[in-house]
């Protein structure tokens, strides 16, 4: 009945949370995405010099724009993490041509591969990379019933498993090549990580998440590798937005009791008129009525990626603003998946030669 719908439309009306009218909801969001929501503005005489930023997906869309915006605050070093090489090439020649003394490195980084993140990653650390910011906006939506050569559906392993392994990848060097700035400066304090969730991770549950007085141990990864459990390309964006969104949040609190000064942020730029969804007429006519630009989500990424003051650590931006993530996630069952999550990606970062977390 729904096929013939666009994405997000579809995604939209197929949610579980349909007729919910809370803030969580697809349709007060789509009223949201309309009416409210301006950018909060970035602080004044904000600079980042010497500083080296980290952007991923940032061909194109809201990665791309941001990219930019973060170029016009005056980085030493901008570092595009990209699949499509050729594409970033001309991307640097503009930024460099349009912003003096900046040096932007494209590095090539596919999210469907761990070798690829592991090479990635290597490349930094050989080069002896410093890095105070690491915005990872890199995202992927499409109807693909595909597994890659990881194990996995290629929707869970992009917006969910890669980014939240690279995360674990770059700790070490953000907290040790980055270390705080001086007071007075105008730059963000201490190192920055930035992971772009979206608000569908309101729109879903999770399948098999045990209440308290249960002990069913289904590995959650394992959801994503039978073609059997995987369930609509909806169901799978939604839910690796929602263990994205997770996994940051047990992220930042790991880091605040290990006194690690790493400030973790969790945001989302919401529905923007890119070339995120599969184009066609009826989604170019959501676009002209409800998107935001990607001007305005740009500003939104690096509003999460300057935004002062400790409230900002382990917060959920929407529309720029902390608030709570789904009811969901806060609730009972969410904090179980989220313990659980966390105990699965630390065993499976380890088995990929990872060191002991120690958080």
């Amino acid at each position: 009945m729904t096929g013939f719908l666009p994405e997000p439309l579809r995604m939209l009306v197929t949610s579980p949370a349909l007729l919910d009218f809370t803030s969580d909801g697809p349709l007060p969001y789509a009223l949201r995405q309309k009416f409210t929501g301006k950018p909060p503005p970035v602080t004044s005489n904000l600079s980042l010099a010497s500083q080296t930023v980290l952007v991923t997906g940032a061909t194109s869309g809201v990665g791309l724009e941001a990219a930019r915006q973060l170029a016009q605050l005056g980085p030493r070093l901008l570092i595009l993490g990209v699949r499509n090489a050729s594409k970033a090439e001309q991307i640097k020649s503009e930024l460099e041509r349009d912003t003096p003394n900046l040096t932007v490195q494209v590095a090539e980084l596919d999210l469907e591969s761990l070798l690829s993140v592991d090479r990635f990653v290597d490349e930094l650390s050989a080069n002896s990379i410093r890095l105070d910011l690491a915005l990872l906006n890199a995202g992927f939506f499409a109807h693909d019933d595909r597994i890659t050569d990881d194990g996995y559906s290629p929707l869970f392993q992009v917006n969910f498993l890669s980014t939240a392994y690279l995360t674990l990848k770059l700790l070490p060097l953000l907290h040790t090549t980055a270390p705080p700035h001086p007071p007075g400066t105008t730059t963000p304090p201490g190192p920055r990580l930035v992971l772009v969730t979206s608000e569908a991770h309101a729109w879903t549950t999770f399948p098999d998440v045990p209440r308290p007085t249960e002990n069913r141990t289904q590995p959650i990864l394992s959801v994503f590798q039978d073609k059997n459990t995987l369930g609509s390309a909806d169901d799978q964006y939604a839910r690796a937005k929602l263990l994205l969104a997770l996994f940051g949040k047990e992220l930042s609190r790991r880091l605040t009791a290990a006194e690690n000064d790493t400030t973790v942020v969790i945001t989302t730029p919401g529905f923007c008129a890119s070339n995120f969804f599969p184009d066609g007429m009826m989604t170019r006519l959501i676009q002209l009525t409800s998107a935001r630009s990607v001007q305005q989500g740009g500003a939104l990424h690096v509003f999460a990626a300057t935004a002062p003051g400790p409230e900002i650590h382990g917060a959920y931006l929407r529309d720029g603003k902390p608030t709570g993530l789904s009811k969901f996630a806060q609730g009972p069952q969410g904090q179980i998946l989220q313990e659980r999550l966390w105990g699965e990606m630390e065993e499976f970062f380890m088995q990929r030669g990872g060191s002991p977390l120690g958080m």
